[in-house]
């Protein structure tokens, strides 16, 4: 009996199938890793069967999908010069095949000619396990690139491997976004770690490429997941179980934040962890820190990165009636001036304005409010006046 629907079946229970999510104009989805369809040889069901240059390419393409160590293709009614196209099938996929070019060592083989077909034996040598290549996430669109990264950096694994598009595949953006992953996730954030990024093949005309992304954490990964849990539970001790909301709620968090929190510019990689734990962080844990607690209370929150009187600097922008206003943690300031506007901070912070929302002046929205009333009243009180002018008095009396 054929063997090709018992190898596809196999093929696809190996491989992974993953979730999928929307973005806001794309599908980003998380798919099966690649699955390469191949026939068996009926006079050999441990060989594969190749009648072109392709097929014999997507036969050892099959075999590294599947982490073989060997595999055998026989050729029928091959019609190339046997020697070279093995060869040229080799190098293709050790060169030019992400995942060749990422899981290979090196291929040898061997052909030899048997009556009606040729046999070609090749031997693999791997630089990853069965089970590394059997992990690559093969994703698609921005979303999805992130929410690898999310479940990543939330377990401080060493590394991610994604199949992706070759837009994808630039060492820049990928550094965007595993910062924008970071920064989203403030109860992990103890640290921001060394990140390097691999993409196989370097150079390619295909549409697909694999990025390997390595991070080098501070402390072992078991250390930083149980800093994790104590981050958690202090941050549920400053919330409270029923946290106020608006105004009155940000300067209970801000304040007890900040009670005996001891501020440093130079702590280091002081993290959410010094600061809610050990009480001693930076600027960059502090924002973070309050960050993470007004997402655990419900109120709306941003950190910041920008400088202060000339120096890296970070802290929060948080929304007070619909209105943003400036907060740092480290400023000490009190309950009358812990919320600012643009102008109440510009001389000593800066920061990209396109980036973040603008935190207008009270003075100006009062004003604005009174220009609005006054040219109401002004407007009815003209409309009166000349209602009054237009209706004769004569008739009113005699009515």
């Amino acid at each position: 009996m054929k063997r090709r629907i018992a190898v596809l079946l196999l093929a696809l229970c190996l491989l992974p199938a993953l979730s999928g999510c929307e973005s806001l104009l794309e599908r980003d989805y998380r798919s099966v890793s690649r699955h390469i369809s191949q026939t068996s040889d009926t006079e050999d069901t441990s060989a594969l069967r190749a009648e072109s240059y392709s097929d014999l390419v997507n036969s050892v393409q099959f075999y590294v999908s599947m982490g073989e160590t060997e595999g055998v293709v026989h050729l029928y009614q091959y019609s190339g010069d046997v020697e070279q196209d093995v060869e040229d099938a080799c190098q293709e996929v050790l060169e030019q095949d992400p995942l060749g070019a990422w899981a290979l060592e090196d291929i040898t083989w061997t052909s030899s000619r048997i009556v009606s077909y040729y046999e070609c034996v090749f031997t693999f040598t791997y630089r990853h396990t069965v089970s590394e290549i059997a992990s690559i996430q093969s994703v698609v669109g921005f979303t999805a690139i992130r929410d690898a990264l999310c479940d990543v950096l939330s377990d401080y694994d060493s590394s991610l491997v994604l199949q992706v598009s070759s837009y994808y595949a630039q060492k820049e953006l990928l550094l965007g976004l595993v910062q924008e992953a970071y920064y989203s996730l403030p109860g992990y954030a103890q640290g921001y770690p060394d990140v390097s990024i691999s993409v196989y093949p370097q150079e390619t005309t295909g549409t697909q490429q694999i990025v390997e992304i390595s991070f080098t954490w501070s402390d072992s990964q078991e250390t930083l997941q149980a800093r994790a849990e104590a981050i958690a539970s202090a941050a549920a001790t400053l919330v409270g179980t029923d946290p106020a909301q608006g105004e009155a709620g940000y300067w209970l968090l801000y304040s007890r934040l900040a009670d005996g929190l001891s501020y440093s510019a130079d702590s280091g990689r002081a993290s959410v962890y010094t600061a809610l734990v050990i009480g001693r962080t930076n600027s960059e844990g502090a924002a973070l820190a309050f960050q993470y607690l007004c997402d655990q209370a419900g109120l709306t929150c941003l950190t910041v990165q920008g400088t202060l009187d000339g120096s890296p600097h970070w802290w929060n922008l948080v929304s007070v009636d619909e209105v943003w206003r400036h907060v740092d943690v480290t400023s000490g300031d009190g309950q009358e001036d812990f919320l600012r506007s643009d102008s109440q901070v510009s001389a000593r912070y800066t920061w990209n304005t396109e980036t973040y929302p603008a935190c207008p002046d009270p003075e100006t929205e009062e004003n604005v409010s009174d220009g609005e009333d006054a040219s109401e009243n002004s407007g009815d009180e003209d409309v009166s006046s000349e209602a009054e002018e237009d209706v004769p008095t004569e008739d009113v009396s005699a009515e």
